[in-house]
Parts: structure tokens; sequence; C-alpha cells
């Protein structure tokens, strides 16, 4: 197959390239040409800005793909989803939409699973991954475009743009204590980006997958205190966890880049494994010594990091 992927060279777009050159496909990449040195030489890329519906159509007006990967977030609108559907009329193929456990309304009870109302709980975010599924959904509707949905949350792995695991790498590994925002209870659920590709990867081209909609996640939801403990004991390093309280209304101690806020979030994938025979390779413990070795490999254990502010909330705090 002949895959265009609007994205490319940051974490999900470049695993899912690599998911699909193992698979023997041909990945195209759409992008605004930076940073090329990210992408095999052997590579075709367009150069184009998705955001700018002219120049997209004519960078795009001889192509033609047997599916498209549209992962891209600057944030992308719905218009702009819409836009990248008409520069290609009908010449897409099977279009899959990297969107976010986020579109749902997350007061409701857990598990989530993909009939879950929606709901604009995180904001501009979830408004405009709502607004590029209806656009997607429209056309499947209304032109009968082959098309799905993938839904992952807090993705995680190598080349991760998110600040998450790596956040408690980089205490653990300087033998810092981790502050941990009030109790710490609130439950998270990770998903490992190779499995993400893979997912994707593996429904291109599906018919049961068109016109659906997938979580695509682990199968592990675990607490946030449950996360840096269970990071302490891949990475076998010693733990000291500091409970900062959160005043009401008052911003919460630092914990990764977007863990900190105050619901539980849970998700089922019984849907994509049931009806598409999908499910992850990786165990969080497993995923998390992978990424670990990655993180050492980089030499980011030698970064160099500004822990001021963390240590003033520390010294205040014994």
């Amino acid at each position: 197959m002949r895959v265009l992927i609007v994205g490319g060279t940051e974490f999900i777009s470049l695993h899912a390239l690599q998911a699909l050159r193992r698979d023997g496909h041909e990945g195209v990449v759409l992008n605004r040409g930076r940073p090329p040195e990210r992408l095999p030489a052997d590579v075709s890329t367009i150069v184009c800005d998705r955001t700018d519906p002219a120049g997209l159509g004519a960078a795009l007006r001889h192509e033609r793909f047997d599916a498209l990967i549209d992962v891209a977030y600057a944030p992308t609108t719905g218009r702009d989803v819409a836009a990248l559907l008409d520069a290609l009329d009908d010449r897409a193929g099977h279009v899959v939409f990297v969107s976010t456990g986020r579109v749902y309304d997350h007061a409701r009870p857990i598990p989530f699973d993909d009939r879950t109302p929606q709901s604009l709980y995180w904001g501009e975010y979830a408004s405009n991954k709502i607004a590029g599924e209806d656009a997607l959904l429209q056309r499947h509707r209304e032109r009968g475009l082959p098309a799905s949905i993938v839904r992952p949350t807090h993705v995680y792995g190598p080349m991760n743009t998110r600040n998450n695991e790596t956040f408690f790498f980089d205490r653990l590994v300087r033998g810092r204590a981790v502050l941990v925002p009030g109790a710490g209870g609130w439950l998270r659920q990770f998903g490992h980006v190779e499995d993400l590709a893979d997912a994707i990867a593996a429904m291109l081209g599906v018919p049961a997958a068109f016109g659906q909609a997938y979580n695509v996640t682990g199968e592990e939801a675990i607490t946030q205190v449950g996360f840096v403990e269970l990071i302490a004991e891949v990475i076998k390093r010693p733990l000291t966890l500091v409970h900062a309280p959160v005043a009401p209304g008052g911003k919460p101690a630092a914990f990764g880049q977007n863990l900190t806020y105050d619901c539980h979030a849970v998700y089922t994938t019984a849907k994509v494994r049931t009806e598409l025979g999908i499910r992850p390779r990786y165990t969080l413990a497993a995923g998390l010594a992978q990424t670990f070795e990655w993180y050492l490999r980089e030499g980011l254990d030698r970064r160099e990091i500004d822990f001021s502010a963390e240590d003033a909330l520390l010294r205040s705090l014994r």
C-alpha cells in the first residue's frame, strides 16, 4: 500500500512510518519540511502547510494513496481535516484519524468506551479533535469514504514529545524526591507508541474498521502514585515520595507534563480486541523498561535541568 502520513517527523507519526515500512508498505510524509533529518533518506516527502487549503490542493493534485494516516496536531481543526479530504477528493483510500481519549465526558463512570458521550471537558483540544472526527465521519456517511478513528491516551515510549515518563526518570536517576499532587490517587492509563503504530498499520484497508472508532491503549489502569512506584521498580532506583497538598483553586505540583488533572481516565479496548483482533505487545512495565533503555542511550540522564522551583517547594513541605 502507498500510505500518506500527515505529520511524519514527530513521535507517533515516526513510529507509524516505521511500522508501515516494516510491513512492506510505502510511507509518504506530508509536513512543513522540518526536521527532515529524522526521516530515512528513501522516504518521499511532500512539503506543505496543512492549514493552507490552496497550497494543500496544489501539493496533492496529482497524488493518489491507498491509505492516509492523519496524526498531525498543530492545532488541527475540523476545517483542516475537511480541507485535507477535499484536496485528495476520492484519492485518499482508507483514512485513519488519530484522535484522543480526551473526547469523552470524563465526568461519566469509567471505563470509557466508544459509546461514551463526548464533552468539551478538555477545552480547545477536545473541541478540535471532536470536530476532526465529525468531519471524517460525515464523509464516510455521505460519500462512503473508508474512514476509521483511533483514540489513544497517554502515549509513551521512545521519542515521546510529552515529558511524562522521562519526567520521573530525570528525578529518580538523580536520587531526587518526587512531588505528588495531593493524594496521587487518580487513575491513569498508558499505551506504548509501538502498540499504537502497530494497531494503525494492522487496520489499514480492513473493511470491518470502516466507520468505526476504537480506543487504542494499554490494558493496565494505575494510580498516579502507582505509576511512579512502578517506574522506580523497573529502573531499580530508590524512591522518595513527597505529597504536596493542592489548595482549592490552586496549582498542583508538577507531575509529568499532563498527569495532574483531577479525574480518573480509564478506557476499555474491548472493541479493537474483539472486532479486529488487535492487542498490545507491551505490558506497562515492559514498555517502561524499553523506554528507559532508550533514555540512557540518548544520554538524557545527563541533561541539565533546572530544579530550583521544585527545590523551593520541597523545602516548604519538609
